[in-house]
């Protein structure tokens, strides 16, 4: 079978855009490649298509569970070997999973980075050919800089492998800073790089300078039941605003990192099949999540980046039909971020280097700041920002509504 044939029998279209085929033509011919493809645009299949191409095994590192648990049984509706292994399952149910990776029964393998140089692992991959390499979601490799350190040792599985397969790294939000960084911790060989436009001109970008957010956050919601994700820096700023919804008699839940796979799985699905509308969250909800009538993201927080920005925003109507995205910025956000910064952990890194690190996210939030503060079109700041040309006056952001407004008066 040909790419286009898989694309047709398995996952149901015609032809491929541009830049999936362009990706997909690297991968098929043994080179690496960075595909920078927006929200929604059709990533997975940039991978899957070759995996079910070649002879051996595609091995995806997947940063979140309940992300290579959709993955898979998705694929698994599709009639796809697709398998994950995570701290979920138990040793039975892994070691099942390892004979039938060893048998050839599975296509496509999910795991997180911290599985990767265990001993179970790499006596299977020792003895299987290993076709394809995915870094699905590849701007959280830089989080292997704060918490993530396993996240900068994929080079080492890497080039454990006997034979050096090409190696595809995905994201939607990647500066040529972020490119870079990608190319080194993975030790890319020459990558193709392929970028589509990150500009969502089906969403209006709406900057409040808020003097307070409760009740701006309240007048947004009140008697509006668009289905909502409201981001928060922190696990307390979920549920201060969590519990500001209940006293005004807005129901909602809470999703963030420390709750139980099963507490996650039932807040997603709640979420997914409209039974719940808002769900408040921390960055630890969203990411390659595909709930397509999602027509509202609320930043209650300024995020830290453009690019979380960018990630969390493009959650929004995944359909193509309008949305909006919110973000109430307030001048007492950034001391926040800053004691982030200030506290990342030393992790055996020398002063230079851990400076390097702060110095490099003071830049991305500073640049954030400008875009909050600042009076230019937002989508044109952050296509430019991603290194994107954008004529600007899109009529798709509160900045250019009151230019407008402001031209209309004289």
């Amino acid at each position: 079978m040909d790419k286009l044939t898989i694309l047709k029998e398995y996952f149901g279209y015609d032809r491929l855009k541009p830049e999936q085929e362009e990706i997909i033509d690297s991968i098929l011919e043994g080179d690496d490649a960075i595909g920078l493809l927006p929200t929604g645009y059709g990533k997975s299949l940039t991978f899957q298509i070759p995996a079910l191409l070649f002879d051996g095994l595609t091995i995806v590192i997947c940063p979140l569970i309940s992300l290579m648990q959709d993955q898979v049984r998705i694929l698994k509706d599709r009639f796809i070997m697709a398998e994950f292994i995570n701290s979920t399952q138990d040793k039975f149910t892994q070691d099942n999973i390892y004979r039938r990776v060893l048998a050839g029964k599975v296509k496509i393998l999910y795991l997180a980075a911290e599985r990767l140089l265990t001993s179970r692992l790499l006596e299977v991959v020792d003895k299987i050919n290993v076709s394809l390499i995915v870094c699905d979601e590849a701007h959280t490799l830089l989080w292997s800089e704060d918490f993530r350190f396993a996240l900068g040792r994929i080079n080492e599985f890497i080039n454990r492998l006997h034979n050096r397969p090409p190696v595809l790294a995905l994201t939607a939000t990647a500066t040529n800073n972020t490119i870079e960084k990608i190319k080194s911790l993975l030790e890319l060989k020459a990558p193709k790089i392929v970028i589509g436009d990150c500009d969502r001109k089906n969403i209006f970008y709406n900057i409040i300078k808020s003097k307070n957010k409760d009740e701006d956050l309240i007048s947004i919601l009140k008697d509006d039941f668009k289905k909502t994700i409201i981001y928060c820096l922190t696990i307390k700023g979920c549920l201060h605003v969590n519990e500001l919804l209940a006293k005004n008699g807005i129901e909602s839940r809470v999703y963030h990192g420390r709750l139980q796979g099963n507490d996650k799985a039932l807040i997603q699905n709640g979420f997914t099949t409209g039974k719940i509308n808002i769900i408040i969250c921390t960055n630890a909800f969203g990411m390659g999540v595909d709930i397509s009538d999602i027509r509202r993201v609320i930043n209650y927080d300024m995020p830290s980046c453009i690019e979380d920005f960018s990630q969390q925003t493009g959650r929004a109507s995944r359909d193509g039909r309008s949305a909006e995205a919110i973000l109430l910025f307030n001048l007492e956000d950034i001391k926040t971020i800053e004691y982030f910064i200030n506290n990342i952990e030393e992790n055996g890194r020398d002063y230079r280097t851990l400076r390097r690190i702060k110095n490099d996210r003071l830049n991305r939030m500073d640049s954030m700041i400008r875009m909050c503060m600042g009076h230019t079109c937002i989508h044109k700041y952050i296509a430019n920002y991603f290194g994107i040309k954008h004529n600007g006056h899109c009529n798709m952001c509160s900045n250019c509504v009151k230019e407008n407004k402001h031209k209309s008066l004289k």
